[in-house]
């Protein structure tokens, strides 16, 4: 887990580079904490951001990592961070900026695995987080690599969710990847 929690904060910091030349702004997305469940057990033991409805960017991810990606913020917070996308649409700053953000994630997944992987397709979720996860059709044994994070930008921290679903097959490649670049 520790592997995992370090990979994933590099990650973040690839998103944050792409979220920093989308808006002009400095960005910061900090990793707390990162945990990995079965898809089927997410509902009693995933990391969750909140028990109700959420606001979510979710999207595949392709390429040498087949999957399915979200950012998930609480709904005040989804629009208090679209906010800061000057001149648009807030639902469709949220999506921009949650889409760029996986983007970079999605480039660092490449990095790791030596190929390409990108992050595509991303579009707004409202729901709560299980019925978003489960919506993907992906099956029961998908791991769930859940990162809880803390957006700053423009004086605001805003806490969020990421969650990264792998499936079963692909799932040995990761760790094989992330051993190798600890060694």
């Amino acid at each position: 887990m520790i592997t995992l929690h370090g990979f994933f904060a590099e990650a973040a910091a690839t998103g944050e580079v792409a979220l920093a030349e989308l808006t002009g702004r400095a960005v910061e997305v900090s990793v707390e904490e990162v945990r990995a469940t079965a898809l089927a057990d997410f509902a009693d033991r995933g990391l969750l951001l909140s028990q109700d409805l959420i606001a979510g960017v979710i999207g595949r991810i392709e390429g040498m990592l087949p999957g399915v990606m979200t950012l998930v913020l609480e709904p005040e917070d989804a629009l208090a961070w679209a906010r800061q996308k000057d001149g648009t649409d807030p639902v469709a700053g949220f999506v921009t900026l949650g889409s760029v953000w996986q983007a970079g994630v999605a480039r660092a997944l490449g990095a790791l695995l030596e190929g390409e992987v990108t992050f595509v397709g991303g579009r707004l979720a409202e729901t709560d987080e299980p019925a978003m996860l489960v919506g993907t059709h992906a099956p029961s044994d998908t791991v769930v690599f859940s990162s809880r994070l803390r957006i700053e930008s423009r004086d605001e921290a805003l806490p969020a969710v990421s969650h990264l679903l792998v499936e079963p097959k692909y799932f040995a490649r990761v760790l094989m990847a992330l051993s190798a670049a600890s060694h």
